[in-house]
């Protein structure tokens, strides 16, 4: 699903949720002066509150879903990351709230009226509504993988469960039980609070870098594996990012391959992560020329070897020292953590064997030179064609 869809979406399902939350509030809170019911009210006001936060997802979510551009090259996730927090320290502040105001209700319980009966039915469409709203919410934020639409979600159902707590308390009420009222305030506030710890670690895990579980892990090499042409595995990082995966990944490929075939693979790599999981944003692949220490950075194996210049400099004076007439046509290096494996080719065919050979013996006091061969292209020159 693209970006527009998706914001599209997430738009979509939160302004019916809001428009739900506001209808909701007044109802509750008109009802709740009508019937005497303090619980009702109060139930009343958090739905309000949920049109509050209604209105952050949907700011939140526009920003989130926005593609990725010059001061945000990896997109726009973190904003929903720490949209999500934002609502976990709202579920906490909430759950804080219903717990004092609960507090304060059991400290002297003889002034408090009893509800009538009437707010039974004003709970129960609360209940059925919001449960609504949450299992539509929950489908597209599955769909889209959005942690924020997940917390906006589990409000709704935060609510659905405060308004059970009045159902049971006005029906206590009615049956000289006043303070089951509070009892299942503080039930729900505690609920909410779980639910606001859970947000809240996971999306600080996330700003924090942690990579993805052992058993994702897994389930990503094993696709990658599967490719024709990657040897192993040799580094995989991994973060994530408004929900979705970012990946670094180090493979092992066959050390004589072309520097275009390394990229092909890599692009395989990528097309096979990104269409077998959804949730992939973006792989980084770095190409290996064989399976090297895992504990190492990319690319920090080989730091103690010569560069090409230095070498191709070596292999052309030796080359004139010992005046070898033959022209040089190509010089390949093969950079391994024994060494260097180098490959000439010559146009013809070397014209002085003795003389190759003192030129193999002279580069053998180099130990960082694990090999060399003199070929002809001889052969190559008289039958190469090209295919249009």
């Amino acid at each position: 699903m693209s970006a527009v869809s998706a914001k599209q979406e997430a738009t979509r399902v939160t302004l019916v949720g809001m428009w739900l939350d506001l209808f909701l509030g007044i109802g509750k809170i008109v009802g709740g002066v009508l019937t005497q019911s303090f619980a009702l009210i109060t139930d009343g006001i958090h739905s309000i509150t949920d049109v509050i936060t209604d209105i952050f997802v949907l700011i939140v979510a526009r920003i989130s879903n926005t593609s990725p551009d010059e001061e945000h090259q990896y997109g726009h996730g973190r904003f929903e990351t720490l949209g999500t927090i934002a609502m976990g320290i709202v579920f906490f502040t909430t759950a804080g709230i219903l717990l004092y105001d609960s507090y304060q209700r059991l400290r002297d319980t003889a002034d408090i009226p009893i509800p009538a009966i009437s707010g039974v039915a004003i709970a129960l469409v609360s209940i059925a509504s919001k449960e609504w709203i949450y299992q539509y919410t929950m489908r597209v934020a599955n769909r889209l993988n959005s942690s924020l639409l997940k917390a906006n979600a589990w409000h709704s159902r935060t609510d659905a469960i405060s308004s059970i707590a009045v159902l049971i308390g006005i029906v206590a009420a009615q049956q000289g039980y006043p303070w089951m009222d509070t009892v299942a305030g503080i039930f729900v506030a505690l609920i909410i609070a779980k639910i606001a710890w859970e947000l809240c670690a996971d999306s600080l895990k996330e700003l924090v870098d942690t990579s993805i579980p052992k058993q994702r892990r897994t389930q990503i090499e094993d696709c990658i594996q599967a490719i024709d042409g990657i040897i192993g595995i040799t580094h995989l990082r991994s973060r994530q990012s408004g929900g979705k995966i970012i990946l670094e990944a180090s493979l092992a490929v066959n050390p004589r391959i072309s520097v275009s075939e390394g990229h092909q693979l890599g692009e395989k790599v990528t097309k096979a992560l990104c269409g077998s999981f959804s949730d992939i944003a973006d792989v980084v692949v770095h190409i290996d020329p064989e399976i090297h220490d895992s504990k190492l950075l990319p690319g920090t194996h080989q730091t103690h070897l010569p560069g090409r210049e230095e070498l191709l400099e070596i292999i052309r004076s030796k080359w004139q020292e010992l005046k070898l007439e033959d022209e040089i046509e190509s010089i390949q290096l093969h950079y391994l953590e024994e060494g260097v494996e180098i490959e000439i080719a010559v146009k013809d065919k070397l014209t002085d064997k003795k003389l190759g050979q003192k030129f193999l013996d002279s580069l053998h006091q180099y130990p960082y030179i694990a090999s060399l061969q003199i070929y002809s292209k001889l052969l190559e020159s008289k039958t190469k064609t090209s295919i249009s």
